[in-house]
């Protein structure tokens, strides 16, 4: 090996263990986004892993064990410089090619696994709409009972069931009540005017 082909190699040792890096810490910065949304982490730091993996094994590794070769059989080379070395133009490409692949699926996996955490759920606002129901005065549910002639018993069943599971705040274990079943019932109560709206 010439002491220019080794100043080559050592210079890509530097530069693609460098991107190598580079890439690693964008694929940690995407698995902590991914972990802390509750997103399927595993699979998105499997590809970044193996982004890595294939980075290292046709860039980083070939060029650091003929650098180590050459450093054996010449340890006086260490010592020299790198600074007016110029990669060759196939190895270049071949770097160039690697390196955007590997940052590609880093940069896919992220999009493909990672699921914002979502604002509100249901549950918020079923909650919220009872609260509203118990915040009307009882004088304005008395001049307002006509409007309960409209509700079947299994509506009322339903409302009972939900006003004890929110303030039990467990949930609940009866097939008779789901979510879609309180939603319902919130528009119900909306359309027949039970809520006193603030003005």
């Amino acid at each position: 090996m010439t002491k220019e082909h080794y100043l080559q190699l050592k210079k890509q040792v530097r530069i693609w263990f460098t991107i190598n890096i580079i890439i690693g810490l964008i694929a940690i910065a995407g698995g902590i986004l991914v972990i802390i949304s509750k997103s399927r982490h595993i699979p998105f730091l499997l590809m970044a892993f193996g982004a890595l993996t294939l980075m290292n094994q046709f860039l980083v590794t070939p060029a650091f064990n003929a650098k180590k070769e050459a450093e054996e059989e010449h340890p006086e080379w260490k010592e020299l410089s790198t600074k007016d070395s110029k990669i060759p133009v196939e190895d270049l490409q071949k770097g160039i090619l690697v390196s955007a692949l590997a940052l590609l699926i880093v940069i896919m996996g992220f999009f493909m696994f990672y699921r914002p955490l979502p604002t509100t759920d249901a549950g918020t606002e079923v909650i919220k709409t009872y609260r509203e129901i118990q915040s009307v005065p009882e004088s304005s549910t008395d001049k307002e009972s006509s409007t309960f002639s409209n509700l079947t018993p299994q509506d009322v069943q339903t409302l009972q069931e939900l006003k004890e599971d929110i303030e039990s705040n467990t949930p609940s274990d009866s097939p008779s009540l789901d979510i879609n079943k309180a939603k319902d019932l919130a528009e119900k109560a909306q359309q027949q005017n039970w809520l006193k709206r603030d003005k």
